[in-house]
């Protein structure tokens, strides 16, 4: 009984966790209910500026502000007789004031925000893009300031000594990240290389959310629509998209430049 009722707490938490991250789905709009939209031979472009985190969280599992990461919600309306491909690698948003702001690619916004960190960026080459720890994560398994820091999270740390005590799945700590007699071990992973680590589990989730959701190098055929996401990195977002510009440049079934002007 006692093993079950174990289990039964382990599995409560996992799915507990994973529930936290359930996907959000994105409702169609037409080309007229969105913040911005213009139509190019045929093609019609419609796109929503989400600077505060309350719009965010519509569409995300978490607000993307808290990591320096703003989104555009952009929908290609394909009504023209070719098929339009999206240059990702020339598309800029414009701010009011400054330089264009860097594209992220979404596999570094979904790690940002799983961990709570900050996204910084050389605005001078889009390239030049990171992830810094510049905010303490939720998790104090991955703060080595907190007492429940848990080296078996990193490896590598100078600290991580498999006869520590604190690397026993039994006894030792309490609180909500430590389990004091718990032997029962949950494999997410399911033996494809991910080892059991639950947070492990957990950033594939978020990271399919996160590419999920965003645009790729597939072109759109025409008839069809792509409204899908383009993430940003911007340390101080304003409360207004006034004077945003979205461009996109020339491409394939892209005759002339873009603009959508927030």
């Amino acid at each position: 009984m006692r093993r079950a009722l174990i289990f039964i707490t382990v599995l409560f938490s996992v799915l507990t966790v994973v529930a936290g991250y359930k996907v959000k789905l994105v409702k169609p709009k037409k080309p007229s209910q969105y913040q911005a939209s213009t139509t190019v031979d045929g093609v019609t472009y419609s796109a929503d500026l989400l600077l505060e985190g309350k719009n965010q969280k519509d569409y995300f599992c978490k607000e993307l502000t808290p990591s320096n990461v703003i989104a555009v919600r952009l929908a290609v309306f394909n009504s023209g007789k070719l098929e339009v491909l999206l240059p990702l690698d020339g598309i800029q948003l414009l701010p009011p004031e400054g330089e264009g702001l860097a594209l992220l690619a979404p596999d570094t916004v979904a790690q940002a925000v799983l961990q709570g960190l900050m996204v910084t960026a050389e605005m001078k080459d889009k390239r030049q893009v990171a992830v810094s720890p510049n905010v303490r994560s939720g998790d104090p398994r991955y703060d080595r300031t907190d007492p429940r820091y848990d080296p078996r999270l990193d490896p590598n740390d100078p600290s991580y000594d498999p006869r520590d005590p604190r690397n026993r799945r039994s006894g030792g700590q309490n609180g909500p990240w430590g389990r004091p007699g718990v032997d029962v071990v949950m494999n997410p992973g399911g033996g494809a290389g991910g080892g059991g680590d639950l947070s492990q589990f957990e950033k594939q989730l978020v990271e399919k959310d996160f590419q999920d959701k965003a645009h790729g190098a597939e072109p759109v055929a025409p008839s069809l629509t792509r409204d899908k996401f383009l993430y940003f990195s911007m340390a101080k977002p304003p409360s207004s998209p006034k004077g945003f510009v979205l461009r996109i440049p020339a491409s394939k079934g892209i005759p002339q430049e873009v603009l959508l002007k927030f």
